[in-house]
């Protein structure tokens, strides 16, 4: 376009002035200012760290990974799926602290700005490494009528567009281009469908299907990792021509839906709709209403207000020859939900099954349910919108409230005490895709089991994002703390606790058996502000596995967090976690005793980093926790301010250097644990018996267990900078 305008030759000037129309000239729409780039500081001045470096004899240069380390695990690191960030920060953890505050900035910005799920995709897109490469749909003199004609065009046929004329002139106004911007959508599916089916990556109603399969358990698995051919097909679809190419559609249709000001019209009573090949739009007057799953597919769905109960998939594709599903809701307390259909293998404690029901998984029941509902582009795009900051209810079973699945899906709730409940693979959470939750505030319960609350398979990114609000977060940790064992953890056997990946966590393939290894993706959760609790089990709470990357960012309040194993900016095998808690008085693994690998810990040539920017903070924590290190893996606890209490349950912790006997043949590369507690106030430490350590001011107190060279334990509490 810009080569276009560059070409043009400008017309002679003829001396005479432009006719005056006496009608202001209206501003093309322009996307939302990004949030300032923060000012990363790594490098400099931080007498702390570099005490608790001298305790750990290492220097600054030799935290991390290099490229000469990293390159000799090829090919079990890098390849296709890689996220374009991933190496920038699991390398170098002084960034990653800078990271994790710019992702939270870039988070907190979008949500307060006029188009928050617009500006939140284009976040996603950012460390996707997606470029924008169109400005908002500008409709300039566009009729309805027009607009949908060109929807009609690319749906592949539809009704006269002349029954555009049937609605009230300012609505049809309003709604052209978000018209126009459907038909966009529907033009790059059907591309990347085309894409697929040329290059061998599957057929539309495979990839559909099987797309979700390598984590939300099927009989369908998308690629078949034990196909080199076909795994290869999948790569270069879906890196080039593949899912990535409906962010931007997916953002200018959002940005055109939000722009819209749809609000004005909540409470009317008009009723219209009007029909094309790919889906119905439909315009539903303000009255309680019940929408259930019909086999018309809806493509638009303005529901103007009224207490409504849907039964529908709510804005999430239906089956592979559904592209785009939108629905917008203008207020009222509202109940998403699905039809209930029960199996003999529901228990008490768990939601109630669909058609599907359940399917047996080690053992325990987990559901089977193959319906996207509530924002889940599942092979296209689903968004739903619920505006009017109502109370509302959301009840799903597998893949949706923001899930994408080769596709985006995106959930926005602008406010209200609601209350969010799904199995796995929810509430921000994608495989191979990208998905998006946005809650604009209140006082709200999130409920999940697995996969969900900001989680990202490999090559994906899931987003869930919480304004404001005393929220809780429960990813049922299992049968002994209180939940439902469900996806049972090899780490605790017997059905004890749950495998999560929840709560931020970045999911990769480690497939030996066929000797496939893709590089996970991003998963974040972030809550900008308020008293929050949140509950996981295994693998959650700021966790990466297999070269993912999982953060979760607190902003300021009163937080409590509870978790097992591999949690709290604890990683394994390749991976990053990350953990941000920016204020308040805060209470770690309180409520039950944790296990291993939390509060900043590294396995495996992983990063984990826990950064908490100030307050009075209460750590408990188990072994291999507080600043520690396993097998060549890089933990870093650092806490800047306040009076702390760290129960220290194991004396295997807090600044430890460490390989076990796993990894006794590779000791030429280094373990690195180091724990930091700056601030210069009084804290206070509670040893297991028989650990003498007195820490004090400007003391060091780390440790290296076995001994050894390529064990650096450092430790150190005392006053001035830390470097994160």
């Amino acid at each position: 376009m810009w080569l276009l305008l560059l070409a043009c030759t400008p017309p002679a000037d003829s001396g005479a002035e432009p006719a005056d129309s006496g009608e202001p000239e209206s501003t093309p729409p322009q996307w939302d200012a990004p949030a300032d780039p923060l000012d990363c500081n790594e490098g400099d001045d931080a007498p702390l760290y570099d005490a608790a470096l001298a305790d750990a004899e290492i220097d600054r240069a030799d935290v991390g990974f290099t490229e000469r380390t990293w390159d000799k695990w090829e090919p079990y690191v890098g390849g296709a799926f890689q996220m374009p960030f991933f190496e920038a920060v699991h390398h170098a953890p002084e960034f990653a602290a800078c990271y994790s505050r710019q992702v939270a900035a870039d988070l907190d910005h979008a949500g307060k700005s006029a188009h928050p799920v617009a500006s939140a995709l284009a976040a996603m897109m950012a460390q996707a490494g997606v470029a924008s490469e169109a400005d908002p749909i500008d409709p300039g003199d566009t009729t309805l009528a027009e607009a949908l004609e060109a929807l009609v065009d690319a749906a592949g046929g539809g009704d006269d567009p002349s029954a555009g004329d049937n609605l009230p002139s300012d609505l049809a106004e309003a709604l052209v281009p978000v018209v126009l911007a459907l038909g966009e959508a529907l033009d790059a599916r059907a591309l990347m469908v085309a894409e697929a089916e040329a290059l061998g990556a599957g057929k539309a109603r495979v990839l559909y299907a099987g797309g979700p399969g390598l984590v939300l358990s099927g009989s369908t698995y998308v690629p078949s990792i034990a196909d080199a051919e076909e795994v290869t097909a999948f790569e270069t679809w879906f890196t080039t021509t593949g899912p990535r190419t409906l962010l931007d559609p997916s953002r200018r249709l959002a940005f055109a839906i939000e722009n819209a000001d749809l609000s004005r019209f909540a409470g009317s009573d008009t009723s219209w709709s009007f029909a094309t090949a790919a889906g119905t739009i439909l315009v539903s007057p303000s009255t309680s209403d019940t929408h259930e799953l019909s086999e018309t597919a809806l493509l638009f769905h303005l529901e103007l207000g009224g207490d409504d109960t849907y039964v529908d998939g709510a804005g999430a594709n239906m089956n592979d020859d559904h592209p785009v599903a939108v629905t917008v809701d203008l207020g009222g307390n509202d109940s998403y939900g699905y039809a209930e259909v029960a199996d003999s293998h529901d228990v008490d404690g768990v939601l109630p099954s669909d058609e599907d029901g359940r399917q047996n998984s080690g053992g325990y029941y987990i559901s089977a349910s193959s319906t996207a509902r509530q924002g889940a582009g599942r092979l296209g795009v689903g968004q739903l919108y619920d505006w009017g900051a109502g109370a509302d209810s959301y009840r799903t079973l597998r893949g949706g409230q923001g899930f994408g699945s080769l596709g985006v899906g995106v959930l926005h709730d602008d406010g209200g005490d609601d209350g969010y409940l799904g199995e796995a693979g929810v509430q921000g959470a994608a495989v191979f895709g990208y998905g998006l939750f946005l809650d604009g505030g209140g006082n709200d319960q999130h409920t999940a089991w697995a996969f969900s609350q900001g989680f990202g398979y490999a090559g994906s990114v899931g987003v869930a994002v919480d304004s404001e609000g005393d929220d809780v977060y429960w990813s049922d940790p299992g049968n002994s703390f209180g939940g439902v064992t469900l996806y049972a953890s090899p780490q605790l056997p017997g059905g004890e606790g749950n495998s999560s990946f929840s709560q931020g966590a970045g999911f990769g393939l480690r497939g030996d058996a066929y000797s496939q290894w893709f590089a996970g993706g991003l998963g974040v959760l972030r809550d900008s502000a308020g008293n929050d609790q949140y509950s996981v089990g295994v693998f959650g709470q700021g966790t990466g596995y297999w070269e993912g990357t999982g953060l979760l960012a607190d902003g300021a309040g009163d937080d409590s967090y509870d978790a097992l194993y591999y949690v709290q900016g604890g990683a394994a095998h390749f991976a990053t976690g990350l953990f941000l808690e920016q204020g308040g008085n805060d209470q770690y693994n309180q409520g039950y005793d944790s296990y291993y690998m939390q509060t900043g810990a590294g396995h495996d040539y992983s990063l984990g980093l826990l950064v908490d920017e100030g307050g009075d903070d209460v750590y408990g924590y188990g072994g291999l926790a507080a600043g520690a290190s396993n097998c060549q893996g890089v933990g870093i606890l650092v806490d800047k301010d306040g009076r702390d209490t760290y129960d220290a349950r194991s004396t295997y912790s807090t600044g430890l250097g460490n390989h076990s006997g796993e990894c006794e043949s590779r000791t030429a590369d280094d373990s690195i644990g180091i724990f930091i507690d700056g601030g210069g106030d009084a804290d206070t430490y509670l040893w297991t018996e028989g650990d003498t350590r007195t820490p004090a001011d400007d003391s060091s107190f780390g440790i290296e267990w076995n001994g050894t060279s390529d064990e650096h334990g450092g430790a150190v509490d005392g006053d001035g900078a830390t470097g994160f």
